[in-house]
This record gives C-alpha cells, sequence and structure tokens, in this order.
C-alpha cells in the first residue's frame, strides 16, 4: 500500500495514524538481517513476539519495511508487536481512541513530507536495513504506514539539512515532534480496554 502525501503547512503539533507500503508474501517472518552499511545494529527479535503470534489474524499478510534511522529501528524492535497486538484485541473506546491517534499522526507526517520535499533538496541514495513484519489488523497497517512516513520524513530533513535549506534546529524539532506522537501511540495502547469510554476519551483513574 503505497503511502500517499499532501501538501503541507508548517509542521508544529498534532496526532497521527498508518498503513503499509510494501509487498504481502506468505513465508514466516525472518529475522536474520544482514547489516547494509547503515551502522545499526541488526535486530534479533522483535519484544512481545509471543504475544503477537497467539493473535488470529483478520487478514494476514507480511509487509516489508527498509528503514534506515535509529529510532524506526528501535520502535520495530521494542513497541511495533506489542502495539499491534494491542490493536488487534482493542475494543470499543480504547478501539476508537487508538483509531483517533493513529490516523492523526499519519496525517500530520504526511503533510510534513511534502512539506520538507518542497524545498528541494536533492534525494540521496540511503543504505537500509530491511525487515519483514506481520500485520493482522488494518489499523497495524497504519501504524506501519506511519513508521514508513518516518523514514522519508527523516531522509528528506537530512538531505534538507545538508544543503542549507533547512536550520538544523528547525530539522531536529520536527523529527522529535514526529518521535513524541508516534511514541504516544504506545501509550494509548497500554490502559486496559475497560479503562477508555465509549467515545475513546480515557476514564479518570
Amino acid at each position: 500500500m503505497a503511502a500517499v502525501l499532501e501538501t503541507a503547512p508548517l509542521p508544529d503539533e498534532s496526532s497521527g495514524q498508518a498503513v503499509p507500503d510494501g509487498t504481502p508474501t506468505t513465508t514466516p517472518p525472518a529475522l536474520a538481517p544482514v547489516p547494509s552499511g547503515t551502522g545499526l545494529k541488526p535486530i534479533e527479535r522483535l519484544t512481545s513476539d509471543s504475544r503477537y503470534a497467539k493473535i488470529i489474524p483478520d487478514s494476514e499478510q507480511l509487509t516489508e519495511l527498509r528503514y534506515s534511522s535509529q529510532f524506526v529501528r528501535d520502535f520495530v524492535r521494542s513497541d511495533y508487536n506489542f502495539c499491534a497486538s494491542k490493536i488487534s484485541v482493542a475494543r470499543g473506546g480504547k478501539l476508537r481512541a487508538l483509531d483517533v491517534t493513529v490516523r492523526e499522526t499519519s496525517g500530520w507526517l504526511a503533510k510534513c513530507v511534502p512539506w520538507v520535499e518542497k524545498h528541494g533538496a536533492r534525494a540521496l541514495p540511503w543504505p537500509s536495513e530491511t525487515i519483514m513484519l506481520e500485520v493482522k489488523r488494518p489499523l497495524a497497517g497504519q501504524l506501519l504506514r506511519c513508521l514508513l512516513l518516518y523514514e522519508r520524513l527523516y531522509k528528506r530533513t537530512q538531505e534538507a539539512r545538508n544543503e542549507g535549506k533547512l536550520s538544523p534546529e528547525r530539522c531536529v524539532a520536527m523529527l522529535l515532534n514526529a518521535e513524541k506522537k508516534l511514541k504516544h501511540i504506545v501509550q494509548v495502547c497500554m490502559p486496559d480496554n475497560d479503562q477508555y469510554d465509549f467515545d475513546g476519551t480515557r476514564r479518570e483513574s
């Protein structure tokens, strides 16, 4: 599913969501990545892999994720299976809260990327690592799309900074904001279903 990006205003604060961009396969996920010049440590095992393996999929597919950033590498290793598992069992208000949060994050990222690209920095070749991720629910696919958009934003900001088209401070702030939104998805995943009202509002403890 190719990420469709729109025109964009100057990025500041919001939230988000995503769908994957990759090729479905029918073979089990392979976690034996070979270093490809990124300097990133290969992912040997995903956290919560046994938890996610128990989830019965609506329609299962494997999606290839190519990444060059430390943030996406760490999110995939530590948070993707956890979030995908929580998304799979979310019901009622929690599912609504997750849907809104993921979609807002995806929308924000989809505006940031073309905003940076319009500065016209030359695209550079990037070494990348590759991993196959299981997608068992559509919303997990949207989360994966967020990671793909973050990767694109990461590369475009570095290119724009290298050519002096955006300040280092602006690039760092944009990426930190994007990371904050993605980590917020993890936080929304944590409470149980009964901690959310039907409209997606978190109940007072």
